[in-house]
């Protein structure tokens, strides 16, 4: 019963979904839940094998499962780790080799789940590329699962629970424990986002349901051969309809899971023991040669589409994506024939467990070796190039009219700016260092008053002159956060109470956004919003910054917040807030480069300016000059970072030897900062002429 056609074929449909989806394919924007199909007929393989064992012997051998799992997942599992690495080393961005060696440890322990589901719940951490290890969660759920499964059902046959069946008994114990992972994976798919995609404790009811199918076998095969046959073909559709309508859905896993996990079922409870059932397609001789090989086609698409992506810097054509997947065809087939058939065949390994379970081990060692491998690549970036810090141009800083306008008409781009855009080398002094530029953050996120997922303000993140006269707050996401050093120091120095009330991914005007890192809706930004407002009065606050990133998705669209957006919520904000007695000043949008800054300066060090962003970026400017238009005609100040950012229509990735972006689209503090007196003279007339008239 272990070695049926349906199942091969299942797992065939799973990979290519998966595959499809990774590589960017149209029309299987859920493809994702091929993961959710190769759960559950996990859990029913090892709970039919381990069912089995019991009742031919009467009882179960952990040294032979595990031997089993040494020899059936490990092998090609530790190639393609190596391989990882060494593919990496050669081809992605050294900026990148950090998390790879953290990774690669991680998936080598069985634990690379709960580093991404940590790296999901950290705000810094989330926005970092893709590993190319990522794929590797999935592998860590299940061995985690392997490793308490077959002492549930040990544990379960020796209960004294009467006369009833070792079968039974391990139905009743999964059923209880499938409901209660089930019930987290709902509960916790809206406020903790990533564990619920990455837990064990949240995936377990997907094993468990094949787990069950598997308890319930002999049962199963009493039900008529035609009313399974049309259960199946009902599981086909319901898999399929969510293959090909899931990239919108948010949410997930929680009860969304519940449609692929059900539609897997159906298929593996109709067996293959009737023509009319899905076996009929399942068993096609291309579907079989996939599902045979669907483990090394799992292994080996992700890190070829990260490599491959990270070295084009940037997506796949359809061409390139095709060839890259005729590639990855091509090496699992080799990896199959070369290291899965052999190490399976093995007749050693197949009756000296020892001897399996001690090639583990080595090969658990080796992953770690990659990783340590990894993490001591030290690639020499070095140019010959040293170049001084960056000069303020002081005649470009006093563009300020008369209180209470904030006028940017007549700002120009900075003389450091215009000297930028005409270098081309790397500068060997960088600062901050690419390798770390990520941790080139605000205050905020180390102390906790920046963080993801907030609903209230925090009453303790008061910076500045705590006993200031004049209060001002930083409102806003990570786009607000980027500014807050800036304003803590002149806030210190001119006496005012600076309060951070950012959070990422909730932009200011009531929208409602969706988090694609995190595949999440961010409803809890409605309360903050609100709780923001209270807060604000509360605090009597003379003059809020306001700041949002210009790209951030809308739930409803999946694309970036519109224009006609801002045009019909901003105006309600800034006039509530002047109703309220708080003065609105808006920070604009900073430009916004092309892909991640560190990772590609590094990668094109004789020609940084391939990295630049674009002043005359269509969306950005129409953003922005709708975002500054709606300021002044509802009279808030407005401060446009762009305008000094730019010239020529470039906006440099470097100034002087200050690295102007930590990842794709904020800046790292070291620049905020190097523009503090552009800042201070621009608005700092505006607060305090504010701060006099309320006394």
């Amino acid at each position: 019963m272990l070695h049926r056609r349906d199942i091969e074929g299942l797992r065939a449909v799973a990979v290519l979904a998966v595959i499809a989806y990774h590589f960017h394919f149209s029309g299987v924007g859920g493809g994702f839940v091929g993961v959710d199909v190769f759960f559950v007929v996990s859990g029913f393989l090892i709970t039919s094998l381990l069912l089995r064992e019991h009742g031919e012997s009467g009882r179960i051998s952990f040294a032979r499962f595990y031997a089993r799992r040494v020899k059936r997942l490990l092998p090609i599992s530790a190639v393609v780790l190596a391989a990882t690495a060494v593919a990496s080393m050669l081809w992605l961005d050294p900026t990148r080799l950090d998390t790879l060696r953290t990774d690669t440890i991680a998936a080598s322990l069985f634990g690379a789940n709960v580093v991404f589901g940590w790296r999901g719940t950290d705000y810094l951490a989330s926005n970092l590329p893709p590993s190319p290890l990522q794929h590797y969660w999935s592998l860590s759920v299940e061995e985690q699962f392997y490793a308490i499964w077959p002492a549930l059902i040990a544990l379960t046959a020796m209960l004294p629970l009467g006369s009833r069946s070792v079968r039974h008994r391990a139905l009743m114990a999964i059923a209880v424990l499938s409901s209660a992972s089930f019930v987290a994976s709902v509960a916790l798919s809206t406020s903790q986002a990533s564990w619920s995609y990455f837990g064990l404790h949240t995936r377990a009811w997907e094993m468990g349901a094949g787990a069950l199918l598997a308890c319930a076998w002999p049962s199963v095969e009493r039900v008529p051969r035609g009313i399974r046959a049309v259960l199946g073909w009902t599981g086909i559709v319901l898999i399929a309809l969510a293959v090909t309508t899931f990239g919108s859905v948010s949410g997930f896993p929680g009860w969304l899971a519940m449609v692929p996990v059900l539609g897997a079922v159906l298929v593996l409870g109709a067996g293959d023991d009737t023509s009319r059932g899905p076996v009929a397609a399942l068993r096609t001789g291309p579907l079989q040669w996939i599902g045979a090989r669907s483990y090394s086609l799992y292994l080996w698409h992700w890190p070829a589409i990260i490599i491959a992506e990270g070295r084009n810097e940037g997506p796949l054509t359809l061409g390139q994506r095709v060839a890259l997947l005729v590639g990855v065809v091509t090496v699992s087939e080799i990896g199959f024939r070369m290291v899965e058939r052999p190490a399976r065949a093995s007749r050693t390994l197949s009756t000296r467990h020892g001897v399996a379970i001690g090639l583990g081990g080595l090969l658990v060692a080796g992953g770690i070796g990659s990783g340590f491998v990894v993490g001591a690549y030290d690639p020499d970036l070095s140019t010959g190039v040293v170049v001084a810090a960056p000069d303020l141009d002081p005649v470009t800083t006093t563009t300020v009219a008369d209180p209470p306008t904030i006028n940017n008409d007549g700002a120009a781009p900075l003389a450091a700016i215009r000297a930028a855009i005409t270098t081309r080398v790397l500068p060997d002094n960088l600062i901050p260092d690419p390798d770390v530029a990520r941790n080139d953050v605000a205050l905020t996120y180390d102390n906790g008053c920046h963080g993801s997922y907030r609903t209230r303000p925090d009453p303790d993140c008061v910076f500045g002159d705590p006993a200031g006269d004049v209060t001002v707050a930083l409102w806003g996401d990570s786009h607000a956060a980027q500014w807050f050093d800036v304003l803590d120091d002149i806030g210190a120095r001119r006496g005012w109470r600076v309060l951070s009330i950012t959070t990422g991914g909730c932009p200011i005007i009531e929208v409602l956004t969706y988090n694609k890192v995190n595949q999440d809706t961010y409803e809890h930004c409605v309360d903050w919003r609100r709780r923001t407002r209270a807060y604000l009065r509360e605090q009597r606050v003379d003059v809020v910054f306001l700041a949002s990133y210009y790209r951030s998705t809308l739930d409803s669209t999946r694309e970036p917040i519109r224009v006609a957006d801002w045009e019909r919520r901003l105006p309600e904000l800034l006039d509530g807030l002047r109703a309220d007695g708080i003065e609105p000043v808006v920070i604009g949008g900073i430009p916004d480069p092309p892909r991640s800054v560190p990772g590609c300066v590094t990668m094109n060090r004789r020609d940084i300016m391939e990295c630049a962003a674009r002043a005359d970026d269509e969306f950005y400017v129409g953003v922005d000059s709708a975002v500054g238009r709606i300021a002044r005609e509802h009279g808030a100040g407005f401060f446009a970072p762009m305008r000094w950012m730019c010239a020529d229509g470039l906006c440099p990735p470097v100034v002087g030897n200050i690295l102007v972006y930590r990842d794709s689209y904020h800046l790292t503090t070291t620049f905020a900062m190097w523009m503090t007196p552009v800042i201070e003279a621009t608005v700092a007339a505006r607060v305090e002429w504010v701060a006099a008239r309320n006394g």
